[in-house]
């Protein structure tokens, strides 16, 4: 018996690297995981099913349990098509660590509006919406624990 069994969590950001540790030490302790990453390039562009999917291989293979999602946590739908992955496949969220992340490498003065809009789209919205939805599924009895975390360039 893990200490967590039973229990459903999702983590955004998933794919590589602070994430994808935070989703196998979850499901290593008997979560049950929603592994979310949009898999973007590290440059930032395009998308990619393969990090999510490795990392729910990964957690399988090790006996957990997961599933992968791929919402971009920056909008509002994207949001809410992650909880609701959730709560349709596990009945219940009791976790969500907003871990979902880019890296712009610019300094303030050299950043333009564009790039710095996407990365407040990721770190401060993208946390939010997920916090703003997680609540509204009236399925646990207890709020879900909320931990946010900066995100790993490492791949």
């Amino acid at each position: 018996m893990g200490i967590l069994d039973g229990r459903v969590a999702i983590v955004t950001g998933a794919g590589r690297g602070i994430g994808r540790g935070h989703a196998r030490l979850l499901a290593e302790h008997g979560a049950r995981v929603v592994v979310n990453d949009l898999g973007s390039a590290m440059e930032g562009g395009g998308r990619d099913a393969r990090p999510a999917n490795a990392v729910v291989d990964e957690i399988v293979a090790a006996g957990g349990t997961a599933v992968a999602n791929g919402a971009d946590v920056s909008s509002f739908d994207g949001a809410r098509a992650l909880v609701a992955q959730a709560v349709d496949e596990w009945g219940r969220l009791d976790i969500l660590v907003n871990n979902a992340g880019i890296i712009r490498d610019a300094m303030s003065f050299k950043m333009d509006e564009a790039t710095f809009d996407s990365v407040i789209n990721v770190h401060l919205k993208g946390h939010f919406a997920t916090c703003r939805f997680a609540p509204s599924t009236g399925v646990s009895a207890r709020r879900p624990a909320t931990t946010s975390r900066a995100a790993s360039s490492t791949p």
